[in-house]
């Protein structure tokens, strides 16, 4: 035994001592295998190396249900039980370590030992003030509660929240600036083609601005003005946060501005956050994390200036002199960030709910002011629109309607993860205590690294295909399509869809992307507390002339909103989208997936017979997967596919709806193809103005530019052509089944033969972490971003098109002229 226990202190120690060589780190948290060992390593009398195992079991595991916590709990719960004798640490030590698990894996272990009669009083006081408790947890403990008094007050004392008495913010926040530029996106905070490191989040946080040439002493600079201050304030401009909604770039804010978390490795806590203006899903993601995001005019800010944020004033003080502005989250949000972040927040609110239901039905007395306000009964429902429609149609609080600015607790029917955030998402699920799914079905890709995988990221996608199929979800397999183009095949036009994806966008219903842990507590609870954002009603007139696609249209959004009421309105609110009957459903989605670009926090365009026929092909593609009758998440969307069909549920926004601005835009008028040129989505020019522009790079694919028809017609265009040596030419089918229709039509011929390579379906180019192009080359894509350093360095420039023009340009070498392009289409 003391053998084996050497021999890992001795592997703990060598791979620490690496991580501090090779990237000045502590060492990652204590496996389950190691964990063990050192719970063995406590029933060995005589060790020099006792204090050791005592500090790493305490400080070195993670929390949560993580395998190595689930160990630790046992482990401990035996030593409090006596089952285990050790010199080392006594039961009521070990009891200590237990309670400082903040539950989780440990509170399975504290019922059994409160069952046993041990601790008695110790235990009520620690699970008093635990919320990370699972339904079957709740239960037994309720069972308990029948002839157990102590069982009863903890009970009790959930319902009357007890848990929560200590989560209040500070009354100010003080700090030194650290000031950067407008549109930093996560892409900079959280490198793409860093993309592997994510879940480590010291390490990801050591490449923060890569990529951004402007920022690329920021580190450096950070480490001077922490050497000068205890805190330092991140202040910015522009739409920070712009872009992907990966977690990765909360983790790497917290890394930087936050303090470590006593007990947990790698962890931490706080940090405020300055800016001009946010991205809406990474300002969410930043309460979710219990960050405070503050908003105000930062242009009068400089690096170094000392900063004071008073929150019941509402002011930002600047040296002691000038005051600003601010804005803050709205109180409820305030109130997640003060329990430091959703984790414990929307924990504890469910254990409440258990807590009270449990009282009432008991006959037990309890505060009853302690309960939050229900919704408000209506004299008469107001207008909505069609998104308020469809997320009033899914609250769980009785009421039908809700208004911007509104919270309410709205069922999730489905969540999408993908496998570049989806290994961030599971450990957020594990940080919460999660066992099986609560959302009606979760899909699960592997799209983002299918293409050329590691030895570990092979591995990563087993364990992330066991421990979603475990809970109830699909895993696909690689190359079975990319998560928005599978995922949407689960979805009614009546749901509200959570997904881990800033492009988690459906052609019907609503649907939010959002950060990891607010994907995994979606993905937990099938339910999620939402704050109804205002709408922008964009009137599509007319038809477009032949040549102008869906891609256009996207264009167009900008355009004309930097016409009439400026392209900021979007920001943090909803496109509603009307006119587009003549779009197919795959078009729609490329409208609705574009309002990514535009910072909105959601897209929607009313459902129709179009809408009809497409959840018939969906069924038909549910119902001839090989995991239709096994997979919960598949037979859940069956069912409820052909529940709808019998009874269609079509919502339209009511007429005298309110809108924060109403746009149209004449189609009409639209004469030519539009391009977004370099670095930006919303750098949009007509194809004239940038025809004859040289490549090197032409890409078609991703989840806008995969579809089945758009490379079909592609194909068409470069049928008996040659693209030109020098040009890549890659093509990547949305998924597996489109790649087939095209091989079977011979489309796939025509590409390969005019000199296209046909990858395998998946994201291909578009995020960056797998494909990317060279040093100075010039691309056009048919991907949702052109960010600098997105998909190659930062002399590299990307112009994004439709899948016409891009066919057009990999023939020509170069982007086609407007009059060209009408030619060949």
């Amino acid at each position: 035994m003391e053998d084996k226990l050497k021999q890992i202190l001795e592997g703990y120690k060598e791979r620490a001592l690496e991580r501090k060589e090779t990237y000045d780190l502590l060492p990652r948290p204590l496996t389950a295998k190691e964990v063990e060992g050192l719970i063995e390593g406590l029933k060995v009398d005589g060790l020099d190396m006792n204090k050791l195992i005592v500090r790493l079991l305490s400080e070195e595991v993670r929390r949560g249900t993580f395998p190595s916590s689930y160990v630790k709990a046992e482990g401990l719960a035996k030593v409090v039980k006596d089952e285990i004798e050790s010199d080392y640490l006594s039961s009521r030590e070990a009891l200590e370590l237990l309670a400082d698990m903040n539950g989780g894996a440990a509170t399975n272990e504290l019922i059994d030992i409160l069952k046993a009669g041990l601790f008695k009083e110790e235990i009520t006081n620690i699970l008093q003030n635990t919320v990370l408790v699972n339904e079957e947890e709740f239960s037994e403990l309720a069972q308990m509660a029948n002839q157990d008094k102590a069982a009863q007050r903890i009970i009790k004392s959930w319902a009357e929240r007890e848990f929560a008495e200590d989560w209040q913010l500070e009354n100010a926040y003080q700090g030194v600036s650290i000031k950067v530029g407008d549109n930093l996106t996560t892409g900079h905070l959280s490198p793409s083609k860093r993309a592997d490191s994510r879940t480590d989040h010291p390490l990801h946080a050591q490449y923060i601005m890569e990529g951004r040439e402007d920022e690329a002493d920021f580190l450096d600079r950070l480490e001077d003005l922490k050497e000068q201050a205890d805190n330092v304030i991140f202040v910015a401009g522009a739409a920070l946060g712009e872009g992907s909604s990966r977690k990765s770039a909360t983790y790497t804010m917290l890394q930087i501005l936050g303090e470590p978390v006593d007990g947990e490795p790698e962890k931490k806590a706080g940090g405020v956050v300055v800016a001009k203006s946010f991205a809406p899903i990474f300002k969410n993601s930043l309460v979710a994390s219990g960050m405070l995001p503050v908003e105000c005019d930062t242009d009068v800010i400089n690096e170094g200036d000392e900063l004071k944020i008073d929150i019941e004033a509402r002011k930002l003080i600047i040296n002691g002199e000038q005051e600003l502005d601010i804005k803050l989250p709205i109180q409820f949000k305030l109130n997640k960030i003060a329990a430091g972040g959703m984790t414990y927040f929307d924990a504890g609110n469910e254990l409440q709910k258990w807590a009270v239901e449990y009282c009432r039905e008991n006959g037990i007395d309890f505060d009853e002011s302690k309960l939050p306000k229900g919704a408000q009964p209506e004299d008469e429902k107001p207008p909505q629109t069609l998104a308020q429609k469809i997320v009033g149609l899914n609250r769980l609080d009785g009421k039908e309607t809700i208004l911007p600015g509104e919270t309410a607790t709205v069922r999730i029917r489905g969540v999408y993860s993908q496998d570049t955030t989806g290994p961030m998402t599971l450990d957020e699920y594990q940080s919460m205590a999660g066992g099986d799914f609560g959302a009606e079905f979760v899909v699960q890709s592997l799209c983002h690294t299918g293409e050329c995988p590691s030895t570990e990221e092979r591995d990563r996608h087993q364990f992330i295909d066991e421990f979603v199929t475990e809970r109830g979800g699909v895993c696909l397999e690689p190359g079975e399509g990319i998560i928005h183009t599978i995922g949407n095949r689960f979805v009614l036009p009546t749901d509200v869809i959570v997904g881990g994806d800033s492009h988690t966008r459906t052609p019907r219903g609503v649907s939010f992307p959002a950060a990891s842990d607010i994907v995994a507590g979606a993905m937990k609870y099938g339910k999620q507390d939402l704050t109804m954002d205002e709408s922008v009603r964009v009137i599509f007139k007319g038809e477009p002339k032949k040549g102008i696609t869906a891609r256009d249209l996207v264009s167009t959004l900008v355009t004309y909103a930097e016409e009439t009421v400026g392209k900021e309105i979007y920001n943090g609110r909803i496109i509603e989208m009307e006119g587009v009957e003549f779009l197919n459903s795959d078009e729609r989605y490329i409208l609705t997936n574009a309002v990514a670009e535009r910072s909105a926090s959601a897209g929607v365009i009313p459902s129709d017979e179009t809408t009809l026929d497409r959840l018939e092909d969906n069924l038909e593609y549910l119902k001839s997967r090989p995991d239709a009758d096994e997979s919960p998440s598949v037979k859940n969307a069956i069912a409820a596919i052909e529940e709808f069909l019998t009874d269609p549920v079509l919502l339209e926004a009511d007429e005298n709806a309110e809108y924060a601005a109403t746009i149209e835009i004449p189609l009409d008028e639209v004469e030519e193809p539009l391009v977004a040129k370099p670095h930006h989505p919303d750098n949009v020019a007509p194809l004239s103005e940038v025809a004859e522009t040289e490549l090197d790079e032409v890409f078609i694919g991703s989840c806008v530019g995969g579809d089945l028809e758009g490379i079909r017609a592609a194909a068409k265009i470069v049928d008996g052509y040659q693209v030109p040596h020098g040009v890549n030419f890659v093509v990547s089918p949305a998924a597996r089944d489109i790649y087939n229709e095209l091989a079977a039509d011979g489309s796939l011929a025509k590409l390969t033969e005019a000199g296209a390579t046909v990858i395998m379906p998946g994201c291909g180019l578009c995020m960056g972490n797998k494909r990317r192009i060279g040093s100075g080359a010039t691309a056009l894509t048919t991907t949702t971003r052109n960010y600098q350093s997105r998909i190659g360095p930062a002399d590299s420039k990307t112009y994004l098109g439709s899948a016409y023009v891009a066919a057009m340009a990999a023939v020509l070498g170069e982007i086609p002229t407007a009059e060209e392009y009408f030619e060949m289409f």
